[in-house]
């Protein structure tokens, strides 16, 4: 069995002292290869030299310059391709990760994060997985956009009891014809009321019918 390529990792990092402890990090990783390292994008694209990189690893100081924060975008389009970012920072606003970082980002790490862990952040990136540290997962959740209103918040016009049955009976996946022969009424009589209880929950299908049905209390499954 043919063995895989190391993942090319580079590094961002405006301290050369990180950029020398993340490239040491990476040469004692078998399953790493270090490409290259910069103190931002623009300055790294320079020492690609054809052989891009999987993974590029940036370590966001807390007061790093605009330059910096600007170098994901010149990383990105000088490459031409699709990269996964590693972000170590200790910026967990979650305004600035909404707006600033690129959807590229596949993992965030404090800058304090353990040596292991760091690497198993750079494989899962490049394997195409995201990591996160629990309090910043905890705090992306709790900045998602409040759901949509559920439909229960309109006004549903209440079934009848015949209609009830007739739903009771789509639930369990039955067809029309034995909806008629087990109520003992016509195959159009089936049809009127199937009508009749798609306009009141205002479903457009027998499987949306169902649902509404559920979520409104009128049947249960």
């Amino acid at each position: 069995m043919a063995q895989m390529r190391p993942v090319r990792v580079v590094v961002i990092a405006e301290a050369p002292q990180v950029r020398a402890g993340l490239q040491a990090l990476v040469d004692a990783t078998p399953s790493l290869g270090f490409v290259g390292s910069a103190p931002d994008g623009e300055k790294l694209v320079i020492g690609f030299a054809g052989s891009l990189p999987d993974v590029i690893v940036i370590d966001l100081e807390p007061e790093a310059s605009d330059t910096l924060r600007s170098s994901f975008d010149a990383a990105l389009d000088a490459t031409q391709a699709p990269l996964a970012l590693v972000l170590l920072t200790d910026d967990t606003d979650i305004e600035w990760i909404h707006e600033a970082v690129p959807d590229n980002v596949m993992a965030i790490l404090p800058r304090d994060a353990a040596p292991g862990e760091i690497v198993a952040a750079i494989e899962a990136a490049a394997a195409g997985l995201c990591v996160l540290p629990p309090e910043i997962l905890a705090r992306l959740l709790a900045g998602r956009k409040p759901p949509r209103p559920l439909a229960s918040a309109v006004h549903i016009e209440a079934l009848t009891a015949r209609e009830i049955e007739v739903l009771a009976m789509l639930a369990e996946g039955l067809g029309n014809k034995e909806i008629a022969r087990q109520l003992t009424i016509s195959d159009n009589t089936v049809k009127f009321h199937l009508s009749a209880i798609f306009g009141k929950l205002g479903a457009t299908s027998r499987t949306e019918a169902v649902m509404l049905g559920m979520r409104h209390g009128f049947i249960m499954v």
